[in-house]
């Protein structure tokens, strides 16, 4: 007896596709919440105790792609990135002049935390309409 099956193969092909139409849709939500971040850090970078001088600390915000269903937006790492003084304000420091630590002004924490409602929400929007919802 002999069992043939017809249409598998474009059975198999329609399901790979629909894992990377949903690998593309996460994607794309991931970015929506990152951008939805990264404005408003950039918006609020000098109302936490920074004051304006040369405006890099703005312009050193950064948003990475997708990898691994993560995301990044802050600053890129290194002494010589711009804005890399951002992260002794987040995070504190030892002033060597002064001889004594220097507490932290975060800025980030803040901002993720009073927009995490908002970036859910523009990821869940984001979901609904890749997925037709």
């Amino acid at each position: 007896m002999e069992i043939d099956f017809q249409g598998l193969e474009e059975l198999i092909a329609e399901v790979e596709n629909l894992e990377r139409a949903s690998q593309r849709i996460k994607n794309r939500a991931l970015i929506r919440g990152g951008d939805l971040l990264k404005e408003r850090i950039e918006a609020e970078v000098y109302s936490h105790g920074l004051s304006r001088r040369s405006g890099t600390a703005q312009e050193s915000i950064v948003r990475t792609n997708p990898k691994n269903d993560e995301l990044f937006v802050g600053t890129q790492g290194g002494v010589q990135a711009p804005g890399f003084y951002l992260y002794m304000h987040e995070f504190g420091y030892f002033n060597v002049r002064a001889g004594r630590f220097i507490g932290p002004r975060p800025l980030v924490s803040i901002v993720y935390q009073n927009s995490i409602n908002d970036i859910l929400e523009a990821q869940a929007d984001e979901l609904r309409k890749g997925l037709g919802l």
